[in-house]
């Protein structure tokens, strides 16, 4: 089987690549740019292509000469910024998903596998973990805000219009907030865990001022991986999209306690409250992940400590760069 992995140097495609070799299944990576800072043992075992995901006509020609099976579409525009840019936003996000849906298409692949976000529910209910509270199942209404929530819930959106249509299986991977290597390098202020993390590594201090209460889903990005190959490799997906989280409420607090036992000596300091990473929109939640345990047996491996030891060997094996 060969599989299409779009943005497959990423944060999150170079999981996925480790985990189709190691299943011996032949990746085919397609990013904007070669860089191999997070598989730089994998070099001379990848097939590389560098092309962008709104050229119709590259992507195409690209599942077509390699005889691809199934894809993975994790290529996205992700940016502090990008309110701003709300048409880059869609061009990327939303008309590079039609891209690749139509490709797919036309080289009658037989499944996609769309990463989406927690952030097509837009603002969740405030008050997460209190006594009575019930995680967010995907049922739940959709209320997108910003440029990538409504993007994303395009995307997913007209994907579900080609799993009806055509004899396509799609499904969307909806994360909750996803932390490991290169989310400080690549998504800049966006990676509040990450910065809790490397910091210390670096023998730096880190200060989150206010937020240490709050209540949220974080998933280690190899969990994360896990998820998108169990779906791309399962017999069959009954449905067209799935919660991929902890299934818990974790706070802030937590997190930093976790980052201590495995960097001892690393000085952060947490200020209570909530909303730790500033944002003017309530994502915080806790994910009903039942459908996705069901389906194709998804079950997170790490918590919180183990994650986090996992990410600090993982940053001492790499040399990312933070420019």
């Amino acid at each position: 089987m060969r599989v299409m992995v779009t943005g497959g140097i990423g944060v999150v495609g170079a999981f996925v690549v480790r985990k189709l070799l190691a299943r011996g299944i032949e990746p085919i990576v397609c990013d904007l740019r070669a860089d191999f800072s997070l598989l730089p043992d994998l070099v001379d075992r990848l097939e590389f292509v560098a092309a962008d995901v709104t050229d119709f006509n590259a992507v195409l020609g690209m599942l077509r000469t390699f005889g691809v099976d199934r894809v993975i579409h994790l290529a996205a525009f992700i940016d502090p910024d990008m309110d701003m840019q709300p048409f880059k936003a869609f061009i990327v996000n939303a008309r590079g998903t039609a891209n690749m849906l139509e490709a797919a298409r036309r080289a009658e692949i037989t499944r996609f596998v769309f990463s989406s976000s927690r952030a097509v529910y837009g603002s969740t209910p405030r008050g997460v973990g209190e006594p009575g509270y019930q995680p967010l199942d995907e049922e739940h209404p959709k209320r997108p805000v910003k440029a990538y929530d409504v993007t994303k819930l395009a995307a997913e959106q007209l994907g579900q219009v080609y799993r009806d249509a055509f004899d396509m299986e799609f499904s969307a991977l909806r994360f909750a907030g996803i932390y490991g290597p290169g989310k400080q390098a690549r998504h800049g202020k966006m990676s509040l865990r990450s910065n809790l993390v490397e910091n210390p590594v670096e023998g730096k201090p880190v200060c989150v001022r206010h937020g240490g209460d709050q209540l949220d889903d974080m998933i280690y990005v190899d969990d994360v991986a896990e998820a998108l190959v169990q779906a791309t490799l399962a017999e069959r997906l009954s449905h067209g999209a799935y919660n991929i989280a902890s299934g818990k409420g974790q706070t802030i607090r937590q997190f930093a306690d976790a980052v201590r036992a495995a960097v001892p000596g690393a000085d952060i300091e947490v200020g209570p409250g909530l909303n730790p990473l500033g944002f003017d929109v309530h994502y915080y939640a806790i994910f009903d992940i039942s459908r996705a345990r069901k389906d194709f047996g998804f079950a997170p491996k790490f918590d919180l400590v183990s994650g986090v030891r996992d990410y600090v060997e993982r940053l001492r094996t790499l040399d990312l760069s933070k420019t």
